[in-house]
């Protein structure tokens, strides 16, 4: 109670206690699912599954993480309750957003088939499907539509949120993908070392075995 006095004072007005509201619904739906990492075998489909009690928010993004082989043999597919695609990934895209409004099962799958033109490897992909309920209130109910405009307001709070965990799981995405590219720095930079201490250890073996044929030679012409 003292921090609510802290924020709106004494005689707290109807606006203030709108924002509050607003501000702990907005915290309640917060999603803790954080964006995960796997890897799609070559001529394989993934598929991940969530599902929404009620009427909610499913939005979900996937990047491809790695740059190896082409992206045309890669894509993304959102299923709906009833099993009809509602949303696929653009062709030869390495990314994709998707967002849909409803109940029941839904399904994101992950094929990495190919073609005879566009055969690629394993993927490794990073992807998040989130699922945010929805406040369906009534304007004619008995408490007014004052609850329904306040309703309006944390579902538009949660649709924010929802594009800003989008942003999040894309910084991440960007993460991953420096974190690999620096691995594969560092490995090519290791193998360049090691080769170039080869050639001069050979470089030196060859130098050593010419001034000791040299060597040999004049000592054999000095003795004619």
């Amino acid at each position: 109670m003292s921090q609510f006095a802290a924020v709106c004072g004494r005689n707290p007005s109807s606006l203030c206690t709108l924002i509050l509201l607003i501000s702990l619904a907005t915290t309640l739906l917060h999603s803790a699912t954080a964006s995960i990492q796997i890897e799609v075998d070559s001529e394989s489909t993934l598929c991940f599954g969530t599902y929404a009690l009620v009427r909610s928010i499913i939005t979900g993004n996937f990047d491809i993480l790695d740059d190896e082989g082409p992206a045309e043999s890669f894509s993304a597919k959102f299923y709906n309750p009833k099993g009809d695609v509602v949303w696929t990934s653009t062709y030869g895209s390495t990314e994709g957003t998707f967002s849909q409004e409803g109940e029941g099962r839904y399904e994101l799958c992950f094929s990495n088939t190919g073609d005879d033109d566009y055969a690629g490897g394993d993927r490794n992909v990073g992807f998040a499907l989130r699922t945010i309920p929805l406040n369906v209130h009534d304007p004619a109910a008995a408490d007014g539509p004052v609850n329904s405009m306040t309703t309006k307001l944390i579902d538009s709070a949660a649709r924010l949120q929802a594009n800003l965990e989008d942003i999040s799981d894309h910084q991440s995405y960007m993460r991953a993908r420096e974190t690999s590219h620096r691995e594969l720095s560092e490995k090519t930079f290791a193998r360049v070392v090691r080769w170039t201490l080869l050639e001069m250890m050979v470089l030196f073996f060859v130098a050593g075995g010419q001034v000791m044929y040299l060597r040999k030679f004049f000592e054999k012409k000095r003795m004619l």
